[in-house]
C-alpha cells in the first residue's frame, strides 16, 4: 500500500484504494485487512480516516467484520454497489476504460431509443442539441448539453436500469468531455463535427432506424476518444500486453 497525497477527501481516497485491491483481486476473498494502525500507517492517515473508508466498503458489502477476528473480504456472491474512485478520471488509462465501458452501454441504449422513442423524448433530444449547438463556443464549451443529450437518449431507450447508470455516470462524463471539448475548440472544423454527431445521431433515432443510431453512437465515441487522443491502435495494444 502506499501513502495518498491530501487533493481529495482522504476516506474517499482511501476507499477508492482498497476498493481496487478488492476488485481487482490483489485482496482477495476470505483474507484479512490489517489491523487499523497498519492501514493508517500505511496510507499515511489518521485511523479516522480508515475507519470511515472501511465503513464504506462494508455498507457496499465489500468486506465483512469478524467479531474479535478483524475485517475480512466478502467471499461468496454478496450485492455490491458499482463504485468508480472520485479520482477515477486522473489517468489516460482511466478514461478509455470509461470510453469503452460507454460504448458497451451508450450503443444500445441509441439503438433502443431509436424503436422505443416517444414524443416527448424527439423534444428532449431536440432541444439539448440545440443547446450543444448554442453553447458550444461558451465557457463550458456545451459540455453540459452534450451530456443532456446523453442522458436523453439513455430516458428514450426504454430501460429505467440503463438510464439510471447513464445518470450516474454523467458525474465522470463532465470532465471527460470538457477535456476533448478544449482539444476540439482548438479547431473550428472540429466544433461543428462534433455538432453534426449529435445531430446524426437524433436524426437516426427519429428515423426509428436502430442500426444507424447505434452506428452513429459509436461514430461519436470513437471520435471522442480520438479528441482526446486515446484511441490507440490494435497492432500497439498487441504490443503493449507482450511487453
Amino acid at each position: 500500500m502506499r501513502t495518498i497525497g491530501r487533493a481529495a477527501p482522504l476516506a474517499d481516497q482511501v476507499f477508492g484504494a482498497l476498493q481496487a485491491e478488492i476488485v481487482d483481486g490483489r485482496l482477495k476473498a476470505g483474507e484479512r485487512l490489517p489491523i487499523e494502525p497498519q492501514l493508517a500507517a500505511s496510507f499515511g492517515v489518521s485511523r479516522t480516516v480508515i475507519r470511515e473508508a472501511v465503513s464504506r466498503l462494508r455498507n457496499d458489502g465489500l468486506v465483512t467484520t469478524k467479531q474479535g477476528s478483524g475485517i475480512y473480504v466478502a467471499d461468496g456472491p454478496v450485492n455490491r454497489i458499482f463504485r468508480m474512485a472520485p479520482n477515477s478520471l486522473e489517468n489516460a488509462e482511466t478514461i478509455r476504460e470509461i470510453f469503452e465501458l460507454r460504448l458497451g452501454i451508450e450503443v444500445e441504449a441509441a439503438a433502443h431509443a431509436a424503436k422505443r422513442r416517444t414524443p416527448e423524448n424527439l423534444q428532449s433530444l431536440q432541444k439539448a442539441l440545440k443547446a450543444i449547438d448554442a453553447t458550444k463556443e461558451g465557457a463550458d464549451f456545451g459540455v453540459e448539453a452534450d451530456v443532456n443529450f446523453h442522458r436523453a437518449v439513455a430516458a428514450a431507450c426504454g430501460n429505467a436500469k440503463i438510464a439510471a447508470f447513464q445518470n450516474y455516470l454523467s458525474v465522470f462524463l463532465v470532465q471527460s468531455i470538457a477535456a476533448a471539448r478544449k482539444n476540439t475548440a482548438k479547431s473550428p472544423g472540429m466544433v461543428a463535427e462534433v455538432v453534426q454527431e449529435h445531430a446524426a445521431i437524433l436524426a437516426a433515432i427519429r428515423q426509428g432506424d436502430a442500426a444507424a443510431a447505434g452506428g452513429a453512437m459509436r461514430t461519436h465515441l470513437l471520435n471522442a476518444q480520438g479528441r482526446l487522443g486515446l484511441l490507440v491502435s490494435e497492432t500497439a495494444q498487441n504490443m503493449r500486453r507482450l511487453r
